[in-house]
């Protein structure tokens, strides 16, 4: 097996940045070329014949492509490239036994393009890095326009307002579960979505067809059926966690035997189960409703971790002292000029490099964490790092699973009014919510 080149030809390296640069964005109904002849395809419909074209005919694999983000930019690159390189300049050439149409056959010649090529690696993490900043601005947008009005399909009546209370009444009216406002996105297309299936008669969760929409109604309520179904791939688009998730090879295998659970697996008391009186309130008021477990907080952390030693308060402003007298930082006043979204970041840019065995303010990395810990107290490093390096997208996301200190944040006092900060005001509760980062996401892809 001969492998492609380790490093970017000469001859195409000043390019690469310049593509790199340019805006890439999510697209539908892309026309799309074969990376190596004239024939076209319309993306996404026809993503599989593409695919199997590039296969059979040109002997052409591209690896994991089922991860690759904006895969219609990915492909639109690459024929560019091959259209004055050959693949063996850039692919793992391979010599396998058989034609492409399982014909056996002696040392055919195929050809897998990965990112094991550094360009292909970077290309690919660009895509994501695009695909996740398109998401995070489109996430901000939906938690607070105000303008959004659309009619209920069950009882007409029409929701004005964020797109939160339409979720609100789907929940409260019919019980319908669609999923938490603030770990969604693209919310407009996935309720047309599921607008269209019921109008076709089609179960929301099963996606079985039924004959009249009384019956629908009845299937879905006996069923536990008045939700999407998690392991379907095509809703994974409308949930933030996934933006941020790069499969571990080990586990694809996992998560596709995983997808592929069919639907009839479900428990048979699953099955059996009245959904609305399993999960109804005892103070619903003659009528079935859910407890709400989906959207309701998880309640104050029973504890809360210091930034920089093992050591756990039971309290936030407890916490603070601690490390006021610990470590010698305020952690109010280091972070006094930052929004709630910003020490969400600064904590788990923290987090990170302690992990990382890396100092939080010069970033040298050390092998032992002891060694560390004492650099820091010695050189007095126990502070929040530089704003360039903790004011980045993915730092959004926790480092750290069920981290309690960032449920605690908004005590903090150093949330004032500023330009670059919206501030949601509902019945309930005050919100604020940052021009380019989402809410956090604590756990994987639940409804």
């Amino acid at each position: 097996m001969e492998h492609a080149m380790d490093t970017v030809p000469e001859d195409v390296a000043p390019k690469l940045e310049n593509k790199f640069s340019s805006v890439l964005k999510p697209s539908a109904n892309t026309v799309v070329k074969c990376l190596k002849c004239d024939k076209v395809y319309i993306f996404p419909a026809d993503k599989d014949d593409c695919m199997a074209h590039l296969y059979l005919e040109h002997r052409l694999v591209i690896a994991d492509v089922e991860d690759i983000a904006l895969l219609e930019d990915y492909l639109q690159y690459w024929e560019k490239e091959f259209h004055s390189h050959e693949f063996e300049q850039y692919c793992t050439t391979m010599f396998l036994g058989q034609l492409p149409d399982g014909t056996y056959a002696r040392n055919e010649k195929y050809y897998l393009l990965c990112d094991i090529l550094p360009q292909d690696y970077e290309l690919r993490k660009r895509l994501r890095e695009e695909r996740l900043k398109t998401a995070l601005e489109r996430h901000h947008f939906e938690l607070t326009d105000r303008n959004f009005s659309k009619e209920c399909h069950f009882c007409r009546t029409v929701i004005k307002g964020l797109r939160a209370d339409y979720l609100d009444h789907l929940f409260d009216k019919h019980f319908l579960l669609v999923g938490k406002p603030e770990k969604m996105v693209y919310v407009d297309e996935l309720l047309d979505q599921l607008e269209a299936n019921l109008n076709q008669l089609i179960c929301l969760y099963c996606e079985k067809v039924f004959k009249d929409r009384t019956t629908l109604k009845e299937h879905m309520r006996k069923k536990g059926h008045k939700r999407i179904n998690p392991n379907r791939r095509e809703y994974d688009k409308y949930f933030l966690i996934n933006y941020n998730r790069v499969p571990a090879p080990a586990t694809r295998k996992q998560q596709h035997q995983k997808r592929r659970q069919p639907t009839g697996s479900v428990s048979a008391d699953m099955e059996n189960m009245d959904f609305d009186k399993h999960f109804a309130r005892p103070d619903s008021e003659g009528e079935h409703d859910s407890d709400w477990s989906d959207w309701a907080g998880d309640g104050e952390p029973h504890s809360l971790k210091c930034l920089y030693c093992p050591h756990l308060g039971d309290h936030f402003a407890g916490l603070k002292q601690h490390m006021i007298d610990a470590h010698s930082l305020d952690f109010d006043v280091a972070t006094s000029a930052l929004n709630f979204y910003q020490r969400v970041k600064v904590v788990n840019y923290i987090r990170r490099q302690l992990c990382m065995r890396r100092s939080v303010s010069c970033d040298i990395q050390f092998d032992d964490l002891d060694l560390l810990t004492e650099h820091m107290a010695q050189e007095s490093h126990c502070g929040i790092g530089e704003r360039s390096s903790c004011d980045k997208p993915e730092l959004i996301f926790p480092y750290m699973e069920n981290d309690g200190l960032l449920c605690v944040l908004d005590d903090s006092t150093g949330d004032e009014p500023d330009t670059d900060v919206v501030r949601i005001i509902s019945e309930d509760s005050l919100a604020q919510v940052n021009k380019d980062a989402d809410l956090l996401s604590l756990k994987n892809f639940k409804i």
